[in-house]
């Protein structure tokens, strides 16, 4: 499966994980070691809502997108840090409205693949 922007014409993502259980989603990318430059982590919902990332776990940081029903980017955060011993790396990273998708990619590639809040996104 491939993640294209619509919206530019470019591919965002060429092999793309997709996560659809409880238990996946809850794990994400935590643990791994990193993550390839055309790979990404798709999270699918049952239901629209605020759903969160918290970075625990991770090793690397990472691009957050999340996307809306019509799979619209309604926000983006770039370069995520994983949290450490300090609490004020204690993030929990929301969309300002409800979202049914979302994506972890590689930091920096919302940015190399020119993708931004209001861009849409197929797969």
């Amino acid at each position: 499966m491939k993640i294209v922007n619509k919206s530019k014409r470019t591919i965002l993502a060429e092999n793309v994980e997709v996560a659809k259980g409880f238990w996946k989603k809850s794990l994400g990318l935590m643990f791994r070691k990193g993550i390839e430059e055309d790979h990404c982590l798709l999270m699918e919902f049952a239901e629209e809502g605020i759903h969160g990332i918290w970075m625990m776990g991770m090793r690397f940081p990472i691009d957050i997108v999340f996307l809306d029903p019509e799979k619209r980017a309604i926000k983006i955060f770039e370069n995520a840090k994983p949290l450490g011993m300090n609490q004020k790396t204690w993030k929990v990273y929301k969309p300002p409205k409800p979202t049914k998708w979302i994506l972890e990619l590689r930091a920096g590639a919302a940015r190399k693949k020119r993708t931004s809040a209001g861009d849409l996104l197929s797969f």
